[in-house]
């Protein structure tokens, strides 16, 4: 009886460690922001589990933001996609216009492809604000890191438009 009740709790404890109550909390959520835009001034708002919208058993949370004596509010989204073996963390900032203003990947785990965190390669993202886009065409290949590389240029668009649709209601 006691071994099943230790497998019980192991198992809660084990799905409690997955789901999206736990994937950056607040404070973690504001330090990697505030290291992530270099300023410790940011103020968050509120958090929004989008998890369910991905419909990739993925987490996807947002938080809403913004900047001391501006109104405008502008999102950090902390979502995750799948490397060849690992999934991998990232950050996305969208500013007030819908554009993506910075991306960084936050934890990346696999033994190879970790070139995708080069700030140079995640650059190509900023600015971007809807539509195609499209590995080896409007991002460049990386060497080592395709199938990651390929993986966050397919996810880019998605986070976008579910962010887009929530900053209009």
């Amino acid at each position: 009886m006691n071994r099943l009740l230790l497998l019980i709790a192991l198992m809660a404890i084990s799905v409690s460690a997955f789901s999206s109550d736990g994937f950056y909390p607040e404070n973690k959520a504001l330090s990697q922001l505030q290291k992530a835009l270099k300023n410790k001034d940011l103020e968050l708002g509120d958090c929004i589990d989008l998890s369910d919208e991905l419909a990739e058993g993925r987490n996807l949370v947002a938080y809403r933001f913004t900047y001391p004596g501006e109104a405008k509010q502008w999102y950090a989204v902390f979502t995750e996609s799948k490397g060849r073996y690992e999934m991998f963390d990232y950050l996305v900032v969208i500013n007030p216009k819908g554009e993506i203003e910075t991306v960084k990947v936050l934890k990346y785990r696999s033994e190879h492809g970790g070139e995708i965190a080069s700030s140079k390669w995640l650059s190509q993202f900023e600015h971007y604000s809807g539509g195609d886009l499209y590995y080896e065409e409007e991002i460049s290949a990386i060497s080592g890191a395709t199938i990651s590389a390929m993986s966050i240029t397919r996810d880019i668009p998605k986070v976008v438009r579910i962010i887009q649709s929530h900053s209009n209601e």
